[in-house]
């Protein structure tokens, strides 16, 4: 069955990120968790399906509270796909993002983008990092071969503090059928979400070895709930654009 078979390239992708990439999640989380004590906000980033993570971290139980989605509307793909996926390659493109976010430390990115290659990813984490903001990229590194499509020249894994390997194939779709020329399921929203929890629930562990309790939103289906997550709408309303 073909469910079988994606389930085992999805847990065996899991399995390498957590053999191979771990010292890069602790490391990108001590970043996380000096964001927290100093009060800062973790800057969510991606285009097209990436910006899915950003969505994935923000407002949701059992998430950080200081997380800040970058949600570019023409850059996402609900008012036009194809136009999305052109936009991203397109070099200078990203000064629109940074005119909208003012990226400044405490503050820190993470920033999406399973080729790594593309304009807009890679300008905006450069541009980020150049304003003395910790930079975390998620991608992956089968692409590492492909020539970067920016004006920089660079890879997202060239221009981050520490950048993940979400251990995507070349393509992303990972599943052969007969009579399809071409593949069918992806895997890297599966790894990446998987890779931006592990970051935060690590931070959460590192702050509160220090002392310091992080905010975390409490579901709001269950008793309290609503009442607990009042008191961090306040608090981050002012500082979140879309919350």
């Amino acid at each position: 069955m073909l469910t079988g078979a994606y389930a085992a390239v999805v847990t065996a992708a899991v399995e390498r990120i957590v053999e191979t990439q771990q010292g890069r999640i602790l490391q990108a989380a001590g970043m996380v968790r000096d964001t927290i004590t100093a009060d800062g906000l973790i800057y969510v980033f991606g285009c097209g399906h990436s910006h899915m993570l950003a969505e994935e971290t923000f407002y949701r139980a059992g998430g950080l509270a200081c997380v800040s989605p970058v949600f570019h509307e023409a850059l996402m793909l609900h008012e036009s796909a194809s136009k999305s996926s052109a936009l991203e390659k397109e070099s200078g493109y990203g000064e629109e993002i940074l005119r909208r976010y003012a990226f400044a430390p405490p503050d820190m990115l993470i920033c999406v983008s399973t080729s790594g290659v593309n304009g807009v990813p890679v300008e905006v984490a450069a541009a980020a990092r150049k304003r003395g903001v910790s930079v975390v990229g998620i991608a992956s590194e089968a692409y590492l071969d492909q020539i970067p499509r920016n004006a920089l020249g660079l890879h997202l894994q060239q221009v981050c503090d520490v950048c993940v390997d979400n251990a995507a194939p070349l393509g992303d779709a990972c599943l052969e059928l007969e009579g399809l020329p071409v593949k069918m399921t992806p895997v890297s929203t599966v790894t990446g979400a998987f890779i931006i929890n592990s970051i935060l629930a690590e931070a959460v562990q590192m702050a509160l070895e220090q002392g310091v309790q992080p905010p975390v939103y409490q579901s709001g289906n269950v008793p309290g709930g609503s009442r607990y997550n009042r008191r961090l709408i306040e608090r981050y309303q002012p500082r979140i654009k879309c919350l």
